[in-house]
């Protein structure tokens, strides 16, 4: 059976094994991809990649019009995120999943925040994410399967 997965950095809190319509204010670090593995399984093959990054200091650029449905987004500016995505992609690739949208990896990858529920993150404004979630997409739903704590081993 295949799963559809994706990551997200934490900006608001998720609540573990809670099913969202949408979810709250998140950035996207892996975008929809498919693997036969658990959540269970997967977040074992993750965790030792995810664990000792670190929290991740998010310094917010320019708010546009972003993506096919023109959303409007707050772009991240930060080279930390970049690095635990390339990370996380190695790994992902390792366990043959199917990245749904493989255009928005590695290099295309574009860090951002999308506008939800009136939150603002202007030009220069900072926030500290200490959590990376997995998340399992069924049937339109967003259940979170796990959550790791970014300074884990520390």
């Amino acid at each position: 059976m295949s799963h559809l997965y994706l990551l997200t950095l934490e900006i608001e809190p998720l609540e573990i094994g809670r099913v969202y319509d949408e979810l709250p204010s998140h950035l996207t670090l892996m975008s929809r991809f498919l693997s036969g593995l658990d959540p269970k399984e997967l977040s074992d093959i993750i965790r030792p990649v995810i664990e000792p990054a670190g929290n991740i200091a998010l310094t917010f650029g320019p708010t546009i019009e972003f993506g096919p449905k023109k959303v409007t987004a707050h772009m991240v500016e930060n080279s930390d995120e970049k690095l635990l995505h390339k990370r996380l992609q190695g790994a992902l690739e390792e366990a043959d999943v199917i990245f749904q949208y493989p255009q928005f990896i590695g290099s295309n990858h574009k860090a951002h925040v999308t506008q939800r529920d009136g939150k603002d993150f202007p030009p220069g404004s900072q926030l500290t994410s200490s959590a990376v979630y997995l998340i399992e997409v069924v049937d339109g739903q967003r259940i979170v399967r796990s959550r790791f704590n970014l300074d884990a081993a520390k």
